[in-house]
């Protein structure tokens, strides 16, 4: 081999030798990319779970609406997974009230909520916390 030859042979393996540092460092250094702020609060909202409480709200607001403001006031949403609507009620006589008037329900909360695929609904006796007693606990007042 001739002085010539080395020499682009040597040329071409420093070439290469940086092109690989440079992908490298560019895939270390990717997460320094600008992002779109869309992307990053979409991720954000994402991971917080904080579309989760808007909808559990939503759904909340709903039950509400279907049942009444006598009602209401001694029942509360739970959650809603895998079409089931759970609903927490002060007491058995109020349960089974509700366990009566189930299917009237039901249809109208598949009228206020038509993409929550409702389908069944699941009542439980147990303690109701108001939404003011809820908003005193966050903001640290008794």
């Amino acid at each position: 081999m001739t002085i010539k030859a080395e020499e682009i042979s040597a040329q071409q393996d420093a070439w290469k030798d940086f092109e690989t540092h440079r992908v490298a460092e560019q895939k270390r250094l990717s997460f320094q990319r600008p992002r779109k702020v869309g992307n990053v609060l979409a991720q954000l909202v994402s991971l917080r779970g904080y579309a989760q409480i808007r909808i559990s709200a939503e759904q909340e607001v709903a039950w509400q609406a279907v049942v009444g403001p006598e009602l209401s006031s001694i029942t509360q949403f739970s959650k809603l997974r895998g079409g089931t609507m759970n609903v927490t009620v002060a007491n058995s006589l109020l349960m089974q009230e509700l366990i009566f008037r189930k299917e009237e329900l039901l249809t109208r909360l598949q009228a206020e909520l038509p993409a929550a695929g409702i389908r069944h609904l699941r009542f439980k006796v147990g303690k109701i916390i108001s939404p003011q007693s809820e908003t005193k606990k966050m903001d640290g007042s008794t």
